[in-house]
């Protein structure tokens, strides 16, 4: 994530690296209340999360009240433990002030919450049926609370994480912008590098990354040699995402194909299930998700939470700069987590961009359309691991059995 972070957030990390660098404490773990995900769990492992790092919520039994359907506000009442997260996070935010880092971390954190309202929940769905677009799929079964249809958000497995990292890591490990030829210098670690090291670092196989090193050792040694610039074919041999980085990116992806392999049978049962006619509460985040632009409700879902993230933080630079009157923020944000019939807030946006976009309407009624939207975004994210996994398992031994820069040479080139 540090690696990432450096690559998006240039101009942050050139003002003091120190403030910016992403530590296991600033990162923390995956909690379900704070991308307001519904904690629901098919296959809870390890037993006791807690044993993995203590900082993990523990998993909930599948009768525990938060998972149910509040009948008076007709929202599942986990979604309140999310918005007891923002509303804390909002508070640090004001009272940290906007020169403070971690402050204005929380204050993230907070809007991705509330961003994630519209687009991981079926708020905007409620919204169109609202307004007499019936046809439109609520992704829930009816429930025994006072609007039938529920506010709720999805469950988040192993297929949405892998769906998640793909694409970043991906982009740097295999950018289709490489250059065929470009010299190393010696010492010098690239993004690859480091994203490497740190996945072979967490392999349970320790030779990996001692022969991923290696390999590093004798990159160095051969770019710090003054002919080194002119070895273009070595170099351009190196540089090949797809052969020697690939190749070891796939060693280390090999695992969590497995494990994807692992979770197919969990997310099939997901994805067979239709919560619109099975009874259920509970969709998947894969069916409910609208983050990209391919789902027909992606920009009606991101006009709606850009609406919601302005009034939001006008009312933190309200608190920050002393205006007087200004509504504390985490009520502000607070308000927007209401059922879509008990609001109406949104109801002149969504009417508006109904009007403009019928098409969209139609294709966020058919089950069969959204369904191949989220299958495609699924296999782009499997073959994804699969380009990582291939050409993988001889890589290493190249340096394991070579005794020499030069016997490193002649198994490399062939010469």
């Amino acid at each position: 994530m540090d690696v990432l972070a450096v690559k998006e957030f240039t101009d942050l990390m050139q003002i003091d690296r120190s403030r910016f660098v992403v530590t296991p404490e600033r990162l923390g773990v995956y909690r379900p209340g704070e991308h307001i995900d519904n904690p629901r769990t098919i296959n809870p492992e390890p037993a006791n999360p807690k044993e993995r790092d203590a900082d993990f919520d523990d998993w909930l039994q599948p009768d525990d009240p938060v998972l149910q359907v509040d009948h008076d506000t007709s929202m599942k009442r986990y979604i309140q433990h999310s918005v007891e997260i923002m509303v804390a996070s909002l508070e640090s935010a004001v009272n940290a002030g906007p020169q403070s880092t971690d402050g204005l971390r929380d204050m993230g954190a907070a809007l991705h919450i509330l961003e994630d309202l519209f687009a991981h929940s079926n708020f905007v769905e409620l919204s169109l049926i609202k307004l007499g677009h019936n046809s439109v799929l609520p992704w829930t079964s009816e429930a025994a609370c006072k609007h039938k249809l529920p506010l709720v958000t999805g469950t988040f497995g192993g297929s949405d994480i892998i769906a998640s990292l793909a694409e970043p890591l991906g982009r740097i490990l295999f950018s289709p912008k490489d250059k065929p030829f470009e010299a190393f210098r010696a010492g010098e670690r690239y993004e690859r590098d480091q994203i490497i090291q740190i996945i072979l670092g967490e392999h349970p196989e320790p030779g990996l990354l001692a022969g991923y090193e290696a390999f590093l050792e004798a990159r160095d040694q051969w770019a710090s040699q003054p002919f080194s610039e002119q070895v273009e074919r070595f170099y351009a041999f190196i540089g090949t995402p797809g052969r020697l980085l690939g190749n070891a990116f796939g060693i280390a992806m090999q695992s969590l194909a497995v494990w994807l392999g692992n979770s197919v049978d969990d997310l099939q049962t997901l994805l067979n299930e239709d919560p619109n006619t099975s009874g259920s509460t509970d969709p998947s985040h894969s069916q409910l998700a609208k983050d990209h632009a391919q789902h027909p409700l992606h920009v009606l879902a991101a006009t709606l939470a850009r609406k919601a993230v302005l009034q939001v933080g006008q009312a933190v630079l309200g608190q920050w700069h002393g205006k007087e009157g200004a509504a504390h923020p985490a009520r502000v944000a607070a308000r927007f987590f209401t059922h879509p019939m008990d609001c109406d807030w949104q109801d002149a946006v969504v009417r508006e961009w109904a009007e403009a976009n019928p098409a969209q309407i139609e294709r966020a009624a058919l089950k069969s359309e959204l369904d191949q939207t989220r299958t495609q975004l699924q296999r782009h994210a499997k073959k994804d691991l699969q380009r990582f996994s291939q050409d993988s398992s001889n890589f290493l031994n190249v340096f394991f059995e070579s005794t020499s820069l030069a016997d490193l040479w002649a198994r490399m080139t062939g010469k």
